[in-house]
């Protein structure tokens, strides 16, 4: 049977493999050329990608998403393509670039509403980081309307209110992160700044408190 051609075939290489790459760099390319559909080839894509990342060449990574983009007419796919290059901006803490791939990501109306939750609430913690706060609660609450079961959102939604001033909202924000995922620190260690920035939390709202200690018997939830 004839295979599909894939996006790369007759236009884009596959970046040179230094003789010194291990087995798996050599046998994730080879699937990826040997793929026999177009959904099969973008699997594999990912793989490779994900291997890059992992082991730090992440020019490799960029290069084979940004030819995938210029070539592929699979929106949903360029979608997920672009949102894989904004998470690699973000972990470079280029926040304005990866903002650009987001929302170039959203402009391509992704099906997947874990694709669309991802990417609103990764522009939120960009526009923290870039103490864009106000746009940054925008786009935390559209991820908390897409998915309410995720941590995540209430994370970045606290930092934006808390960014803003609103220290009681910011609080009930991060508690609720804390309860989502209760094996996740990261909003008690937030939750616990917020008190020592404004005490008088501690008095007014108790429950806040009470949002430092994890709960062993609460309810399971997704992981972000």
């Amino acid at each position: 049977m004839q295979r599909c051609m894939s996006p790369f075939d007759k236009k884009t290489p596959h970046p040179e493999i230094p003789a010194q790459e291990g087995d798996t760099e050599h046998l994730l390319l080879e699937r990826l050329g040997k793929s026999q559909s177009e959904a099969d080839y973008f699997r594999w894509l990912l793989f490779v990608v994900g291997f890059y990342r992992g082991v730090q060449k992440v020019d490799a990574a960029k290069a084979l998403l940004e030819r995938f983009v210029e070539t592929s007419k699979n929106d949903e796919q360029k979608a997920h393509c672009y949102l894989t290059l904004g998470q690699i901006a973000t972990d470079e803490q280029r926040f304005e670039a990866a903002l650009g791939h987001f929302s170039t990501a959203l402009g391509l109306n992704p099906k997947q509403k874990k694709i669309v939750y991802v990417l609103h609430n990764n522009m939120a913690y960009c526009l923290n980081a870039l103490h864009c706060y106000t746009d940054g609660e925008r786009h935390s609450h559209i991820a908390i309307e897409i998915c309410w079961t995720r941590a995540s959102g209430y994370r970045n939604l606290g930092i934006s209110l808390r960014g803003q001033g609103k220290m009681v909202e910011a609080g009930w924000a991060l508690v609720e992160a804390a309860k989502l995922d209760a094996s996740d620190e990261r909003a008690r260690v937030l939750l616990r700044a917020l008190i020592e920035e404004s005490p008088e939390l501690a008095l007014h709202c108790p429950w806040v408190v009470e949002g430092l200690t994890p709960n062993a018997g609460s309810e399971l939830t997704l992981r972000n």
